[in-house]
This record gives structure tokens, C-alpha cells and sequence, in this order.
């Protein structure tokens, strides 16, 4: 006798992927530590290099980690002497982002002002300028979310390739480099522990009508799709 197939779940059975930094998988693994007992107050971390082999990660991804806990006082780093921990609460990752945003919301703001300028320059251009190849280069950022598993998400920063690939589109060599190093100084800034997109889609649709845009050869459109794409996140940090 044959069985009917099980019903299907129910679309709130769904629920967004998360965008998790690898470095917030390290403090949530160190959390569950000290939750189950395996680490107190006082104790010394192994070294960098077991650490990296037991978590499989890059030194800077786990050195970002440690920063992050030093900044909150909970881990305490001696030259020379290894790392300790020194409180037993740790904050979840989201409690992170929101101190780190506190203290570098002016400089991420400055930052963000001046891309701004500069990158919906560059978007007219790219518009009027790109091409193929370099119109290919914006859309491949856009194609990866589609099939880009969480933890590919986290290897890479589709972002920033679709931003770095509009610049070079405008073929303008001096534009570019003023938007490259805006970028990593926005990066280097706080631009990670901004609230991040809920899902691919998210991501996705916030850049396609750039794309769009600049793949019509049509300059204003683009300008105008760049200038809302960065005011939804100027918002954000002026609140």
C-alpha cells in the first residue's frame, strides 16, 4: 500500500542564514568553554599555532578573535607570556559588534561619507565606461550569492569584490585607487560589526539595480542606485 508523502514545512519552518565572521565562531566556541568548564578565570590559552591547527583557521582570523575579547577585558595578553582569560562571561557576538560600532561610529561615518562620493562617481562612469569583461567582473559577485554556501560567505567578501569591480570599471586609475583605499580603511574600521545582510537575497538585491544600471549604459540610473545603496547604511550609522 503505497504512503502519502510527508507534508511540506510550513515557510516558517525557514528561517534567514545568519552571516557569521569567522572570528565570532571563535568566541562562541571559547563561550562554550567556559560554559562547560574546560576553561576558568586564570587558565592560559594554547599557543597560536595549536589553536590554528584546532580550529582550522588563519592566524589573523584568530588573532581578530583575541582582539576583540582583549578590547572587552576578558582575555589578557602578556609579550611573551601567552594569553589568559580573565572573565567569564563572554558577551555573544552581537553585543560585540554593537560596542565595536559604538566607538568607531564617527570614523565609519566619515569614511562612509567620502566612498559615497567617490563611488557613485564611479558608478556614472562605469555606466558610460565599463566593458564586458569589466561588466562581467560586477555581476560575478551577484551570480556567487546564488549557489555560496555560509561558510564560503565567510571565506570570502562578496562585497567588497562588487565595489573594488565597479571602481576599476569607471576606468578611471585615480578614482580607483581612492575607493580601494577607502574600502580597506572602512574595513579596517569597524565595517565588519555593522549589522549584517539576513540572507543572500538581502545582499543580492541591495547591488542588483547597480548592476543593472551600469549593465544599461545608463549613467544617472546608476548614480542614483549607488546614492540609495549607501544611504539605507548611512542611516543606520547616523542613528
Amino acid at each position: 500500500m503505497a504512503t502519502s508523502p510527508p507534508p511540506a514545512p510550513s515557510s516558517d519552518a525557514f528561517t534567514p542564514v545568519r552571516t557569521v565572521r569567522l572570528y565570532e565562531t571563535i568566541i562562541e566556541q571559547i563561550a562554550a568553554l567556559v560554559h562547560d568548564g574546560q576553561l576558568a578565570i586564570g587558565d592560559r590559552f594554547p599557543t597560536e599555532r595549536q589553536l590554528q591547527e584546532k580550529w582550522r583557521v588563519s592566524r589573523p582570523v584568530l588573532r581578530e578573535a583575541f582582539r576583540a575579547l582583549e578590547m572587552q577585558g576578558i582575555v589578557e595578553s602578556r609579550p611573551g607570556g601567552g594569553r589568559y582569560l580573565r572573565a567569564e562571561r563572554i558577551p555573544h557576538p552581537d553585543e560585540f559588534r554593537s560596542l565595536r560600532l559604538a566607538s568607531d561610529r564617527e570614523t565609519l561615518l566619515h569614511i562612509w561619507q567620502a566612498r559615497e562620493a567617490a563611488e557613485v562617481m564611479a558608478a556614472g562612469l562605469a555606466a558610460a565606461n565599463a566593458s564586458r569583461a569589466q561588466l562581467a567582473a560586477i555581476g560575478r559577485p551577484l551570480r556567487m550569492l546564488e549557489t555560496m554556501t555560509p561558510a564560503a560567505y565567510r571565506r570570502g567578501d562578496v562585497n567588497h569584490d562588487f565595489h573594488t569591480a565597479v571602481a576599476r570599471a569607471s576606468r578611471n586609475p585615480v578614482l580607483e585607487q581612492v575607493i580601494l583605499d577607502l574600502l580597506g580603511r572602512f574595513l579596517e574600521a569597524g565595517f565588519k560589526d555593522l549589522p549584517p545582510a539576513k540572507d543572500w537575497a538581502g545582499l543580492q538585491a541591495d547591488h542588483q539595480p547597480i548592476y543593472d544600471a551600469i549593465a544599461a549604459g545608463d549613467p544617472k540610473a546608476a548614480e542614483n542606485a549607488m546614492a540609495a545603496h549607501f544611504k539605507s547604511l548611512r542611516d543606520t550609522l547616523e542613528k
